[in-house]
């Protein structure tokens, strides 16, 4: 019967390909799906319980990452900005068992961390959204639930208390931790974020690891590039660029402005065949670090 509905299909120049990716149908219902060593809660239409399923090894790298900073600094903390149903630290606590703030803004996905995080020992969580400073803004949202999206609307948009992260991680009494790994995701307000955190960045030099999605950035009308960039003068250097799904694509210095830029300007591109990129920067006093952890993502190509 297969072969017959094919051969029908050829008359009209079509034909059924079998792509070895099974197909997930979302649901309504809640789901555990397995990520790392964890099963985790998740609304079933979240794209992510779809993905792990279809990449049992997504986000794997991020990981290996705290795994290798961890080695040199035992008492590190790792912030999740956009912390999600608390997937990336399931990953981490997979890996290696280290202290983490988690902060997720959005109402439905902070309600299904709150539970998650019962799977976890030494996990703080904190509600809210953040921006480059303290304000209230009118903003719409994109797929709120499980991969909320921030769009400003000053005409339409639903008013929203930003803090900075420099504000939270201070008034929450953290600013005292080594604060080594600073992990943002917020589907292009990431360098935005990054910009209200400055003073942790100044002080404790961690290793900064954010999704960079110009798509969404060029929504906002958000540069990044001058953001990006502008590490050099907090003594970053090693900068390393992933695509959507964890594979790395080039490592080389922050320095070297027109690789870069080309980079981004690739990912500007209507053109691009890219989603996102993940980058991946390393203050210069952890160079060893940078080439330790970057040999051994070569090595998972």
């Amino acid at each position: 019967m297969k072969e017959l509905i094919r051969n029908f299909l050829k008359r009209y120049g079509y034909d059924i390909i079998k792509t070895g990716v099974p197909y997930v149908p979302k649901t309504n219902k809640d789901v555990l799906v397995k990520v790392g060593k964890f099963e985790i809660l998740m609304p079933g239409y979240n794209v992510q319980a779809a993905n792990y399923k279809i990449y049992p090894d997504l986000n794997v790298s991020f990981g290996r990452l705290a795994k290798v900073i961890f080695s040199k600094y035992p008492d590190m903390y790792l912030i999740d900005v956009g912390a999600n149903v608390g997937d990336t630290i399931a990953v981490v606590k997979s890996e290696v068992e280290i202290p983490i703030i988690g902060i997720e803004g959005d109402d439905v996905t902070y309600s299904y961390l709150e539970k998650n995080v019962k799977l976890f020992s030494n996990v703080s969580i904190i509600k809210t959204f953040l921006s480059e400073k303290t304000q209230d803004i009118k903003v719409e949202f994109e797929k709120s639930g499980w991969n909320a999206t921030v769009i400003p609307n000053s005409n339409n948009g639903k008013q929203v208390s930003f803090k900075t992260l420099d504000e939270v991680i201070e008034t929450g009494s953290f600013f005292s931790k080594n604060i080594k790994l600073l992990k943002v995701d917020v589907e292009g307000f990431d360098t935005i974020v990054l910009r209200g955190a400055s003073n942790v960045i100044r002080e404790h030099k961690p290793v900064l690891f954010f999704e960079y999605n110009r798509q969404n950035m060029i929504t906002i009308n958000e540069d990044g590039i001058s953001t990006l960039l502008s590490y050099v003068d907090y003594g970053y250097n090693k900068i390393a660029f992933f695509d959507h799904k964890g594979a790395l694509i080039l490592v080389t210095s922050l320095k070297n402005k027109e690789e870069v830029t080309g980079l981004h300007d690739y990912a500007s591109s209507p053109k691009n065949l890219i989603g996102y990129y993940d980058i991946c920067i390393f203050h210069e006093n952890d160079d060893e670090l940078a080439k330790q952890f970057f040999d051994i993502e070569k090595e998972n190509l």
